[in-house]
């Protein structure tokens, strides 16, 4: 699919008027997609589980990071690339900062900014939160060459300051390879086919767990064992387990390949 043209003013109203970066959940479009944003690296459209839509995502970091609030119970909704509008909002702020206000590339034309995730997060008490979150790799906030993207920075931190939302920077140093790795491998288990949800049989499954967690065995003994009584394959023992992290429902502790069941 072909990216989207800001030449002018009307290109920005009529994409506005398309209903890009409006909506919520599955209906949310975002601002920005993969294919609308000149490649500086590796960039991702994934399906989502927690929301059901295509997610854009123009880093390897954003995708880390919205793998990181998939799997978080907290998050209900996600929504990248999130635009700054309206744009008299942050012309405003620049002005008022003595920043040179971004325009978009060859054109005089102010350039939409935009937040890399809007999240909607439910409070300890049951309601619900927006917080904004920007993305960057620490090396692009340090050193002389980033002093114009602080500059953007601050104009973005005033913006979601005068909104009332919470915003922060997120780095790498959020993340390990093996938290990154173990995300992408438990998410694979989101959704299973729709015999494996029964909810009697992942009953059955942690009842069974539970009777046999005072054993030494590895992970894959007790899936063997389980999938037994089951009369179900490891394979399918296998893929219930890791649903069931995923969902939280099982959490557990795993040292040297034994397991521990909390």
């Amino acid at each position: 699919m072909r990216g989207r043209r800001f030449a002018s003013s009307e290109d920005i109203e009529r994409h506005i008027a398309n209903g890009f970066g409006a909506g919520a959940g599955a209906d949310y479009v975002p601002w920005l997609r993969v294919q609308d944003v000149p490649s500086m690296g590796r960039s991702w459209k994934i399906q989502g589980v927690k929301i059901d839509r295509i997610h854009h995502l123009l880093s390897d970091l954003e995708r880390a990071y919205f793998l990181l609030c998939e799997f978080s119970e907290d998050v209900v909704d996600i929504r990248e690339q999130y635009p700054l509008l309206p744009v008299e909002s942050t012309q405003a702020i620049a002005r008022a900062t003595g920043v040179r206000y971004p325009r978009y590339k060859s054109t005089s034309v102010p350039l939409v900014m935009t937040t890399d995730f809007l999240l909607t997060v439910k409070q300890p008490n049951g309601d619900l939160k927006s917080i904004a979150r920007t993305i960057k790799y620490q090396q692009d906030l340090q050193g002389k060459d980033c002093t114009r993207t602080l500059e953007k920075l601050a104009v973005e931190r005033r913006f979601w300051m005068s909104q009332g939302v919470d915003w922060t920077i997120v780095t790498e140093e959020l993340f390990t390879p093996d938290l990154v790795q173990n995300l992408v491998f438990l998410r694979k288990h989101a959704k299973l086919p729709r015999a494996l949800m029964d909810v009697s049989l992942q009953s059955e499954f942690i009842e069974i767990l539970e009777s046999i967690k005072v054993y030494p065995w590895s992970t894959s003994e007790v899936l063997r064992r389980v999938g037994n009584r089951l009369s179900i394959p490891y394979s399918e023992a296998r893929d219930i387990f890791f649903n069931l992290i995923w969902r939280k429902i099982i959490r557990l502790v795993v040292v040297n390949e034994n397991w521990t069941l909390v």
